[in-house]
């Protein structure tokens, strides 16, 4: 898949498949099938169903040194797949598919139908690959602040991929974008400005070397693959405007003869001239269902790989009668060319869900033909018609529509598109039928009949329910009657009121509704046995997958060890010292006795013979690894562990008698010293005994323990060292507080200034002796 099939995809012809979607959904016998076919070099055969229906496109490929045949929808099921394991720190749970705007409702069931074969089962839409390109342009505007809801803003899309051509209009307005267009040529693209230029090298070959070839080189798909590579280079190098030609050298193209020639820009243009003039038509078409002009657009966009090329931007630019000397011929580039489909998939996925919390954006979809409901034949015996076109072209989906009939017994509803779906391009050859519903009613008299078909989220077609609709008569008490009834149950005695009234019935009606049974037949429909059989068969190929890969990254991880060992052994910046002569030879031998064996004999193994293989090497590589990473890190180790024993013979050199460690015990004291005297001594004959080993033996000390006794005298010392001092007792604490209370109330009477009192004389039993004060009245 990806990148490891792209390396092998010339020489692997036969085994690799591209352009599923081409294929997707078609009957074997389809014109459109049969026309890429002949264009595939990998080899399709027809695949019959259960249902009866027709041949579907299956194919054969060696996989395991077995013949097998795959659905194509499954191999397309697989890429998707393929690509949600890209990202394997969260791979994706919900999936927006893209699809082009023209799948027909059997294109559309089958990518779903792959997608669940490959095992994805949350596919939350399949969307136009156009309508993806405007939600991510769309986006990107509205968070500007360029649109507004007074006046949409309609811009034209055109995209042109490797294998088809659209043109669609889009009104934008804040939070809303609305498809009023969607117009394509499916069978113009890059691949076919590719293939005129491979045509042209061909020809050129061919009179160089005539007479000289064993055949014709667009008889043979190796070949032709390799011209076509050359071919798309060559468009690449024109594609720049003022690139005037492109060199194309080719090494043996063919029956080992090397070809080289010039193509000029103008000659290219000119054998493109038919391609070229059919990017008219969907332009017009578009402008015509809209009722635009090319002034009415506030920006033509392009996308896809086919639009960079030179000739296809001018003639683009005249069309629309745009500034061909300006920038990209006046034609805009506001989106990434290849990423904007990606990228609005992705927008669409975290709008639709629920693990995502974004603004709402509403899209309104354009149904690209239009779909009639039929029953009884299209037209009654008296000429009536029995037939109404339920969603029309342009209509938006997800949306439900009824038709209601009168039937008794079991009973057909048709599906299919509308004869005026030819005028909107409808796939020529295509089958216009989508699904029939046998609906199964009561027998018996002719009952009222809801039909709902529903047009869902993907486009496709089906059947939401079927109701038979009766009005029922029931029989209801009034409700004087009922409180009567119910003051006559509370009567012990049982004795009956005088003039009771009599029950009044009233006659209510209303409406039921009975869902009938009902089946969908379908021309291409893969059944839930079929689909179970290859789900089963796609685990299968998966874990041969997983095994050969697992088995792949072994035999290279043997292969990398051995080639690294080989040059750092004979190395004396390497392994070469820490080996004695009869390890480093031992060692060597082993490694070239592996890496013969890996060439001849074990190309083919096992993981597990890898893995032992590997073990083997390892326990005679393993110490010689061991004694350089200590070698490297044990200096660094002894500087940390002699700086810290040098730390703390200092501290308690020098603190013993300070005041601000008076609280730490003779016994702590004795203990640190104790700790620290002993790491010193250890720390010295470690030091002299392995000063006595040469780097070829293994090491006195390790790192791991040098490091160790650094955190023992740490851990031993350092709590001493900070221990704090002890808080005071309560009784001299609070003693404290209350002398401080006396001091600060005394502090502030001395700052006080005395008051005069002016006081009255009392008597014993407390009257006032004072005389009265003379008032002037």
């Amino acid at each position: 898949m990806g990148e490891a099939a792209s390396i092998t995809a010339t020489s692997n012809f036969r085994n690799t498949i591209k352009n599923m979607k081409r294929l997707i959904g078609l009957a074997f016998d389809d014109p459109r099938a049969q026309t890429e076919m002949k264009r595939s070099p990998f080899t399709c055969v027809p695949m019959k169903h259960s249902s009866g229906g027709p041949d579907s496109i299956g194919v054969q490929v060696n996989f395991n040194s077995e013949e097998t045949i795959i659905p194509i929808e499954a191999i397309a099921g697989m890429l998707v797949k393929h690509m949600g394991s890209i990202v394997k720190d969260a791979p994706p749970v919900d999936w927006v598919v893209t699809i082009p705007g023209y799948y027909t409702d059997a294109q559309r069931r089958a990518l779903i139908a792959g997608c669940q074969i490959a095992g994805l089962d949350g596919i939350q839409r399949l969307m136009h690959e156009h309508t993806a390109t405007a939600l991510a342009y769309g986006i990107f505007k509205d968070i500007r602040k360029e649109f507004n809801k007074e006046k949409p803003t309609n811009v034209m899309f055109i995209d042109m991929g490797e294998t088809s051509y659209s043109c669609s209009i889009v009104a934008f307005e804040t939070g809303k974008l609305k498809v009023k267009t969607a117009q394509f040529d499916e069978n113009l693209g890059g691949r076919d400005f590719d293939q005129k230029i491979a045509e042209w090298i061909a020809e050129k070959f061919e009179e160089k070397y005539k007479g000289k070839l064993s055949g014709k080189p667009m008889d043979k798909p190796k070949v032709v693959l390799k011209l076509l590579s050359a071919a798309e280079k060559a468009k690449k190098t024109l594609s720049p405007a003022g690139v005037k030609e492109a060199r194309i050298n080719l090494e043996s193209i063919m029956d080992d003869l090397d070809f080289n020639c010039t193509l000029q820009a103008t000659e290219y243009e000119e054998m493109c001239t038919d391609l070229l003039a059919r990017l008219n038509p969907p332009i017009q078409r578009a402008l015509a269902e809209t009722e635009l002009t090319p002034k009415d657009l506030a920006s033509i966009e392009i996308v896809g790989g086919g639009s960079r090329v030179g000739c296809v931007k001018r003639t683009l630019a005249k069309i629309l009668g745009l500034d061909e000397s300006a920038t990209n011929n006046g034609l805009s580039t506001t989106l990434n060319a290849d990423e904007a489909i990606a990228r609005g998939a992705a927008l669409q996925s975290a709008i639709l869900s629920p693990r995502f919390k974004v603004l709402p954006y509403e899209i309104i979809e354009c149904n690209p033909f239009p779909v009639k409901i039929s029953w009884d034949g299209e037209v009654s015996e008296d000429g009536e018609s029995n037939s109404v076109v339920m969603f029309d072209r342009g209509s938006t989906f997800n949306v439900v529509r009824r038709v209601t009939l009168r039937r008794s017994g079991e009973f057909l509803v048709n599906a299919a598109y509308d004869e005026t779906a030819e005028n909107f391009e409808f796939p020529e050859g295509a089958n216009k039928d989508i699904v029939t519903f046998k609906i199964k009613a009561p027998e018996g008299n002719e009952n009222k009949i809801r039909v709902n078909v529903k047009q869902d989220i993907h486009g496709t077609i089906l059947l939401s329910s079927a109701q038979m609709v009766e009005e029922v008569i029931e029989e209801d008490k009034d409700e004087e009657m009922k409180d009567a009834e119910a003051k006559e149950g509370d009567d012990k005695e049982g004795e009956k009121k005088e003039g009771e009234e009599e029950a009044k019935v009233e006659k209510k009606k209303k409406i039921k509704k009975t869902n009938l049974e009902f089946t969908q037949i379908r021309s291409l429909e893969w059944t839930k046995t079929e689909m179970d059989a290859f789900f089963e068969k796609e685990v299968a190929m998966s874990n041969i997958d997983r095994v050969v890969k697992e088995t792949a990254d072994m035999r290279n991880e043997l292969e990398s060890y051995v080639y690294d060992m080989r040059d750092k052994i004979i190395s004396e910046s390497q392994l070469a010292p820490y080996g004695s002569e009869e390890e480093k030879q031992t060692f060597s031998s082993a490694l070239e006795t592996t890496e013969n064996w890996l060439y001849e004999d074990g190309f083919d193994a096992k993981k597990s013979v890898y893995a032992e293989k590997l073990e083997q090497l390892r326990k005679l590589g393993n110490p010689l690894q061991m004694r350089q990473s200590e070698a490297q890190a044990r200096p660094n180790a002894m500087n940390v562990l002699q700086r810290t024993v040098e730390k703390y013979q200092s501290w308690l050199n020098t603190s013993s008698a300070d005041e601000q460690y008076s609280h730490i015990t003779e016994e702590e004291w004795a203990k640190a010293r104790e700790i620290c005297d002993s790491t010193s001594n250890w720390m010295y004959e470690a030091m002299d005994k392995q000063g006595s080993l040469s780097p070829s033996q293994n090491p006195a000390v390790t790192v791991a323990e040098i490091n160790g006794k650094s955190n023992e005298i740490t851990k031993a010392i350092s709590p001493i060292m900070h221990k704090p001092k002890p808080k005071p007792k309560v009784e001299e604490k609070k003693a404290e507080e209350k002398k401080a209370e006396e001091d600060k109330a005394k502090s502030e009477e001395d700052k006080a200034e005395p008051m005069d009192t002016d006081e009255k004389p009392v008597t014993e039993d407390g009257e006032d002796k004072t005389e009265p004060m003379d008032t002037a009245e």
